[in-house]
């Protein structure tokens, strides 16, 4: 598995990052927090700014179940969302945006 995954390009806009929400389709919460879908910061996903881009972890990649779709979604300060669909599957991970 890849060190970490780029979902693609982030238009920042001056915003900052807050948290980022990790569900599977069925409602219940995805990564190795499964108590709480809000997954830690800088232990699952950062930002990178000056690359805009968000990177997950190994660590939160690799807690994820292989084959089931993952909704991500992520919050800014500005009260801003953006969610992300992601899928594991035999040790790839491929995403798509809403």
């Amino acid at each position: 598995m890849q060190p970490s995954w780029n979902p693609g390009n982030t238009q920042y806009r001056g915003d900052v990052l807050a948290t980022m929400e990790a569900k599977y389709a069925d409602g219940s919460n995805a990564s190795q927090a499964s108590w709480a879908p809000y997954q830690e910061f800088n232990a699952a996903f950062s930002p990178d700014y000056p690359g805009g881009t968000i990177i997950l972890t190994p660590d939160f990649l690799n807690a994820l179940h292989d084959g089931e779709p993952v909704t991500l979604t992520f919050h800014f300060h500005s009260g801003a969302t953006v969610t992300y669909h992601v899928t594991k599957s035999q040790g790839s991970v491929t995403g798509t945006t809403s």
